[in-house]
């Protein structure tokens, strides 16, 4: 079917064909994760700013930011380098001789993607399958993940993958720490065992822990005591994002040392939603969308 529709239409009409398509399963997602509709030319919640950052955001620069690797600079120019995990390597692709040349312990990550299939956390390298690896990283490289998740800027980033050191901490992974920023309120998203029985709580940040939730799927993280350097995270977290009116901020922290995990301009892909829903229109509140600042924006005529 396709392939007839590209004999007998022009390119123009099949351009706008896609992008009415694109605007028809957008508003339908919309709606059933959020349950209201979205009004994207003048987003008065959380959610809906979201999606006007993903529709009119200036692609190039978020691409930097959402770039894994080229992010590191930026992090180095705003906070000092020795806040990033230590790099092991990069690659334009990767190889058995590659993951020969790694450690016993390290993480592996596309630098233009997230989830199972662009990460792998290696903590016991002998007991690990390598050409399943090596493939599933390859496979990676292939994907425009910009276009899967209907977030455009991802497409401009320049595919890599990046292996870096294994933080040890008391569990599998560290404790996630998300900052999110706006210019004057910041709320912190904690995510725990989040490949064992994920876990996620919101704290204020006199480390309050708020009576809602952001992705209802997920249970309370329960007794949580604040980091004992939580004063030094916020500061950072707040020095990344002054270029921002919103952004979360990730951070580890690990045997009292912090670590940037990345810096996330579309939390979530605008898909999770807040229990109770009114929380949604409180985070819209909270954002003020600075539309004519050409570092964060474009396109606002469309």
């Amino acid at each position: 079917m396709k392939s007839f529709l590209k004999k007998i239409l022009p390119n123009a009409l099949l351009t706008l064909l896609k992008k009415y398509k694109y605007r028809i399963n957008r508003d339908r997602d919309f709606f059933k994760n959020h349950g209201y509709h979205l009004n994207i030319k003048n987003p008065k919640t959380f959610s809906e700013k979201l999606f006007y950052r993903k529709y009119y955001g200036n692609f190039s620069n978020m691409a930097l930011i959402a770039d894994k690797y080229k992010v590191r600079e930026y992090v180095s120019r705003k906070i000092g380098s020795e806040y990033l995990i230590p790099l092991l390597g990069v690659y334009k692709n990767f190889t058995n001789s590659d993951w020969d040349k790694l450690p016993d312990k390290f993480v592996l990550k596309s630098n233009h993607g997230s989830g199972p299939n662009h990460v792998q956390i290696v903590t016991d390298k002998d007991s690990e399958n390598v050409e399943a690896i090596v493939l599933k990283f390859n496979s990676a490289l292939k994907e425009s993940f910009g276009i899967i998740k209907q977030e455009p800027f991802y497409a401009e980033i320049d595919r890599l993958i990046i292996a870096e050191k294994y933080l040890e901490s008391e569990n599998y992974t560290p404790n996630d720490y998300k900052f999110h920023c706006f210019k004057n309120e910041i709320f912190i998203q904690v995510d725990t065992d989040r490949y064992e029985g994920h876990k996620r709580s919101i704290f204020d940040i006199n480390w309050n822990e708020m009576n809602y939730q952001l992705d209802s799927k997920f249970p309370r993280v329960g007794k949580c005591l604040p980091p004992a350097n939580l004063s030094e995270m916020i500061d950072i977290a707040k020095r990344l994002a002054e270029d921002f009116d919103y952004i979360r901020v990730d951070l580890y922290s690990v045997n009292e040392k912090i670590y940037f995990g990345e810096l996330t301009q579309t939390h979530g892909n605008a898909t999770e939603d807040f229990n109770p829903s009114s929380v949604d229109r409180e985070w819209g509140d909270y954002w003020h969308l600075e539309k004519d600042n050409g570092y964060l924006y474009q396109n606002r005529k469309k």
